[in-house]
């Protein structure tokens, strides 16, 4: 074939791909050891339930690591989309999944609640506390905790 078209086979083709799998192992490996530490967390609103104007019962799940302490943020709002309450729960390193129910102390009565986020980290990526001005932000129950006003 060389001889005819002047092409040659490349040497280079299988070490390249050689390479390419090398990286990809690597990689997987590395991937697998960082959930390994980190664990997923993932969180599931099951129900709310308004109990008065000033407070509402959030029930959730929970996925995590074993043995993993745990942070969420709970909020409820008015008709108009503004925070009435607002907290961090932590909860203590325990079971992979557990289902609770907060009493979510709310300023005025809400007509929504959710579940922002859970994670292993109090660093969490949520919306910030969203009260109109010149409301007291009500204290929460333990394990929950208020946020502070600005």
């Amino acid at each position: 074939m060389q001889l005819r078209y002047g092409v040659r086979k490349s040497r280079f083709v299988p070490i390249v791909i050689g390479i390419l799998i090398i990286c990809s192992v690597a990689g997987a490996f590395y991937l697998k050891g960082q959930l390994t530490k980190n664990p997923i967390v993932s969180s599931r609103l099951l129900a709310f339930k308004v109990e008065s104007n000033t407070q509402v019962s959030v029930n959730f799940e929970v996925s995590r690591g074993t043995n993993q302490k745990t942070y969420c943020v709970v909020r409820a709002q008015d008709e108009n989309r503004a925070d009435v309450g607002y907290a961090t729960l932590t909860f203590a390193a325990g079971p992979s999944y557990f289902k609770t129910t907060y009493a979510l102390q709310t300023e005025s009565r809400a007509v929504l609640a959710e579940v922002l986020n859970c994670s292993n980290s109090q660093v969490m990526r949520v919306p910030p506390p969203n009260f109109p001005p010149g409301v007291k932000i009500p204290e929460q129950l333990p394990p929950g905790v208020a946020p502070k006003p600005n």
